[in-house]
């Protein structure tokens, strides 16, 4: 009865390290599984902040666009030249030019 009980013994150990391997391979999942999530939801957050920040600079890069067209036109630029280089306001008339020989 020895040998017998020494068996259940030992059948009843490998059942509790399987049941132990069996609950560790569970948690070490379900610690995996957690991760995995965290760094998704990570992921996810960055993500829609960098699609956030490239609109702003889309957004941003077009009103440059507006401000560059305001600064080429040609009525600002006629206005800088008027007042702030004292050109003439008839600058636009036809040059005349003398026939030769008149002299």
């Amino acid at each position: 009865m020895n040998t017998s009980q020494k068996q259940i013994d030992s059948v009843q150990n490998q059942k509790g390290l399987l049941w132990f391997f069996l609950i560790m391979v569970l948690a070490a999942e379900l610690i995996c599984n957690a991760w995995i999530r965290s760094e998704s939801n990570q992921a996810m957050i960055m993500i829609a902040k960098t699609e956030s920040r490239i609109q702003d600079l889309a957004d941003y890069r077009q009103a440059l666009g507006v401000e560059i067209e305001r600064l080429k036109s040609d009525a600002r630029i006629t206005r800088i030249a008027r007042t702030r280089l004292g050109l003439a306001p008839d600058i636009f008339n036809p040059t005349i030019y003398l026939p030769k020989g008149t002299n």
